[in-house]
């Protein structure tokens, strides 16, 4: 019996080398990609905004009245209400504040 698993340790190696093998090949298939992180794609909703200046200005109102109840435009709690009302993550919520704030209400905080 021993003598059948012999045979089994010569084919490791080979077997070995070939997976490794097909693994680098894989790799280089995939290209450069790979290797480097994904790069973001612009966001829908700032081009959304960009098109529609009245978005934005309705946002700039919704941010007004948040800073009016005494909050941050950029507190987690506002930051929700976005989201909620844009139908999007807290992140891009995060995200489309700044923006707006940054190109159509300086003056909100």
């Amino acid at each position: 019996m021993a003598s059948r698993f012999k045979g089994l340790r010569k084919l490791r190696p080979p077997l070995l080398f070939g997976l490794v093998g097909l693994g680098v090949m894989a790799a280089l298939a995939a290209g450069p990609g790979l290797w480097r992180p994904t790069q973001a794609s612009p966001s829908g909703l700032l081009n959304a905004v960009k098109g529609n200046p009245g978005m934005a200005e309705a946002l700039c109102q919704q941010l007004n009245t948040i800073n009016a109840g005494g909050h941050s435009a950029y507190s987690s709690t506002s930051l929700g209400q976005v989201a909620a009302s844009q139908g999007i993550t807290t992140s891009d919520a995060e995200i489309l504040v700044t923006y707006v704030v940054g190109l159509y209400c300086p003056g909100v905080t």
